[in-house]
C-alpha cells in the first residue's frame, strides 16, 4: 500500500459529510474516524484498478446537452460529485497508481537550487521511499516515490500552515469542493479545504513587481478571457509553500498560469503551467484537472447550502496526526 492511501487530505471532509448526512451522528467522532480510516486502509486500490482514466484523454461522463454560458464559471465544483449524489465523474479523478491529488504532468528536471530545495522537503504522500512499489515504477518521478512516515516528514500542512495557490487547487479533490463567484471586477475562488480563498482581478490591473510587494501564499492574480478560456496569471508567492503534497518546491519568483474552460454544462477543465527558472529547467505543464458542477441543494446539510468550514485547526490536526499514525500501525 502506498502511503498516500492512508494520508488522504480530504479525510476530515469525508468524515464531516458522512457523519452529518448518514445514519452515524450518534457515534463519537473518534470512533467514527476509526471506522472510516479502517475502510480507507482496506479498500483503496490504485486509481488504474478503479477504472479511472487519464484526464488528458477521456470520454466525458456529462450527458447534459442543455445550452450553457461558457463564460459563466460560477457555482460549486467537486472532483468527487458522486459524494453529493451526482453521477460519478471518472474523468475527474486522478490517474495512475501513485494515488493522491497532485500537480503531476511531465515533471521537468530541476536546477541545482531546485534539487537542493526538493531534497529538503520530506512528504508523506506517494510510494514509500525505498519500497518495492517505488522500485517497480521508475517511470514515475522520484518526487512521488519518496514518502516517509508523517512523524519523520516536514509537510507544512501538519502544522496547519497555508497551502499556497497551486496546492490549494490540486488539493480540491475528494470530498473537498471549490466555489467560483463571478463579480464585475474579479472572480473569487473559495475552497472548502482549509477554508481559504483567492481573488482573480479582471479590472485591467497589471501583475505587480514581486520585489516591491510582500510575498503571499496565494500570490497576486490577474485574469482575462482568451476566447472561451479564463486565463489566470499569479506571481509573488511565499516560497515556504509546496507546489503539491509531493513536496515539489516553488520560489518567490514563480509564475503560475491557470486556464479554466467550461467544456460542458457540468464539467470544468483546468490546465496549469508553472514557470520557475530558479528551480526548474523548463516550464512545467500539469495534467488536466476536471471538476463536476454541483447544484447548491446537493451541498446542503440541514437546509444550509454551500461549502463546509473545513479549517485546519492546529490542536485538532495534532490530535488527528497522532490518531492516524497509531491507527495505521506506525506508532505504539
Amino acid at each position: 500500500m502506498n502511503r498516500s492511501e492512508w494520508t488522504r487530505a480530504p479525510f476530515r471532509s469525508v468524515i464531516s459529510r458522512i457523519g452529518k448526512k448518514c445514519a452515524l451522528p450518534a457515534l463519537p467522532v473518534i470512533l467514527l474516524g476509526q471506522v472510516l480510516l479502517v475502510q480507507l486502509l482496506m479498500v483503496q486500490p490504485g486509481a488504474a484498478q478503479r477504472g479511472y482514466t487519464d484526464p488528458n484523454d477521456y470520454t466525458s461522463t456529462d450527458k447534459d446537452t442543455s445550452p450553457y454560458d461558457k463564460h459563466d464559471l460560477s457555482g460549486l465544483w467537486s472532483r468527487e460529485p458522486a459524494l453529493q449524489g451526482m453521477t460519478p465523474c471518472l474523468e475527474c479523478r486522478e490517474h495512475g497508481s501513485a494515488s493522491g491529488y497532485g500537480y503531476r504532468g511531465d515533471v521537468p528536471p530541476r536546477t541545482p537550487e531546485g534539487e537542493r530545495r526538493f531534497n529538503l522537503n520530506k512528504p508523506s504522500r506517494g510510494y514509500d521511499l525505498g519500497s518495492k512499489e517505488a522500485a517497480a515504477h521508475p517511470e514515475i518521478d522520484i518526487g512521488m516515490r519518496r514518502a516517509v512516515i508523517p512523524s519523520e516528514g516536514n509537510d507544512p500542512i501538519a502544522y496547519c500552515n497555508p497551502l499556497g495557490a497551486p496546492r490549494l487547487v490540486t488539493y480540491s479533490g475528494g470530498g473537498a469542493a471549490m466555489e467560483l463567484v463571478q463579480l464585475k471586477d474579479r472572480i473569487i475562488q473559495n475552497f472548502e479545504w482549509n477554508w481559504d480563498h483567492r481573488d482573480f482581478w479582471m479590472d485591467g490591473r497589471e501583475l505587480p513587481d514581486v520585489d516591491d510587494y510582500i510575498p503571499r501564499f496565494n500570490g497576486y492574480s490577474v485574469a482575462k478571457w482568451d476566447g472561451d478560456t479564463l486565463v489566470v496569471t499569479t506571481t509573488g508567492f511565499d516560497d515556504r509553500a509546496w507546489v503539491d503534497h509531493y513536496g515539489y518546491p516553488m520560489s518567490d519568483k514563480m509564475v503560475f498560469e491557470e486556464r479554466y474552460t467550461r467544456i460542458s454544462p457540468n464539467r470544468l477543465q483546468l490546465q496549469m503551467t508553472i514557470t520557475d527558472p530558479l528551480l526548474y529547467t523548463r516550464p512545467w505543464k500539469s495534467e488536466k484537472k476536471i471538476w463536476g458542477k454541483i447544484p447548491k441543494e446537493k451541498m446542503a446539510i440541514g437546509g444550509w447550502s454551500g461549502l463546509l468550514e473545513d479549517r485546519c485547526v492546529p490542536t485538532d490536526e495534532g490530535l488527528f496526526t497522532k490518531f492516524r499514525d497509531r491507527a495505521a500501525g506506525m506508532t505504539k
